[in-house]
């Protein structure tokens, strides 16, 4: 079993940028115990060009996934909580509709990992396959900035349905019944 940290491609520097996410999302309310905090749709603005793309993960600011990859993140696990986001730029006439998942915090990343001074970047992300309960997507916890993985089936999905803009960092895995060999080659039981 693998899992991949997914993220927004950022070289393409034609990408939405939100203007006010801290200003209507707190942080702190992105969890299953305070999402009633967040409204069930919210307006954020954003600045855009006409050559700009809108990715499937958008990563940036927060953590969102547009209509494609919430349909398919609804296939594996149809109790996902989540608000909708409609990114606008009022100026420019665009807008676009994504998804905010609402996910408990698994902490799952083993000291070997490595983090950022600060704990907002994964280095190198190793995570305790028990402890992912094998979920289709986990918000890593231990760090100070969302980091969302997903796990090698939604990967595919999501590709296979011609995902854009988006950017898998695969994470080593420990445990999970694998023997030392398997964890270190990545070789599923």
């Amino acid at each position: 079993m693998k899992y991949f940290l997914i993220s927004t491609e950022t070289s393409n520097t034609q990408i939405p940028y939100i203007t006010d996410w801290f200003n209507q999302i707190n942080p702190r309310d992105i969890t299953p115990e305070r999402a009633g905090n967040i409204p069930e749709v919210t307006l954020l603005n954003m600045e855009s060009r006409p050559e700009t793309i809108f990715p499937d993960i958008l990563s940036t600011s927060g953590f969102l996934v547009s209509t494609m990859v919430y349909d398919v993140l609804k296939l594996y696990d149809p109790h996902f909580q989540y608000r909708r986001m409609l990114v606008i730029d009022e100026q420019a006439r665009r807008k676009n509709l994504y998804y905010l998942p609402i996910l408990p915090a698994c902490d799952c990343l083993l000291p070997e990992s490595e983090l950022s001074q600060d704990k907002s970047k994964i280095i190198r992300g190793v995570i305790d396959l028990e402890k992912t309960q094998r979920r289709p997507i986990i918000k890593l916890g231990g760090v100070t900035n969302m980091h969302i993985a997903f796990r090698l089936d939604v990967v595919e999905s999501i590709l296979r349905r011609g995902a854009k803009g988006v950017k898998l960092r695969e994470l080593e895995i420990r445990g999970g019944g694998l023997t030392p060999w398997q964890s270190r080659h990545m070789i599923s039981p």
